[in-house]
């Protein structure tokens, strides 16, 4: 487990009873892009993904997860971050900082060398976070959401 966040937050990676956390949360900040509490419910438990739980004390308050790592562009190890979730009344407590470091320090010790990333193009707040962690537009894809938005594609070589 890690700490040293100003508000005594703490990152672990989730266990199999986060399931009904991670399908809460996935629900109420990704609802409008559609089914991603079962998307992200199914990544989770199939174990594809390693996903890291942000805590308040003992509740939690938000996740990230990590895609697997595949070699691609001439074996270059990537993982897609596949979503950063943090509570709506916490969302100006750094949670999602802290929670962009832990996935760059896991990704780093899965050799992972590129990071890519999909946030709607109306995510205003999501790419100035995805910005701010050093991610750069590589493209836009059109319809890319199950509810028809389109996505920002981001990348960052570690």
């Amino acid at each position: 487990m890690r700490t040293g966040h100003k508000h005594g937050v703490t990152v672990r990676p989730a266990r199999g009873v986060d399931a009904d956390y991670v399908r809460y949360l996935s629900k109420e900040v990704f609802q409008q892009y559609g089914p991603y509490d079962e998307m992200l419910v199914g990544w989770f438990g199939s174990g594809t993904a390693v996903t890291l739980l942000a805590l308040m004390g003992k509740r939690a308050v938000g996740f990230a997860m990590l895609g697997r790592v595949e070699p691609a562009w001439d074996d270059v190890q990537v993982s897609e971050l596949l979503a950063v979730a943090v509570e709506p009344e916490k969302w100006k407590l750094s949670i999602g900082d802290l929670l962009m470091k832990e996935v760059e320090r896991w990704a780093k010790g899965l050799r992972v060398e590129t990071l890519v990333l999909h946030t709607s193009v109306d995510n205003l707040p999501g790419r100035k976070l995805f910005e701010k962690h050093g991610f750069s537009a590589l493209k836009v894809k059109k319809g890319f959401y199950p509810e028809g938005q389109d996505a920002l594609m981001m990348y960052k070589n570690i």
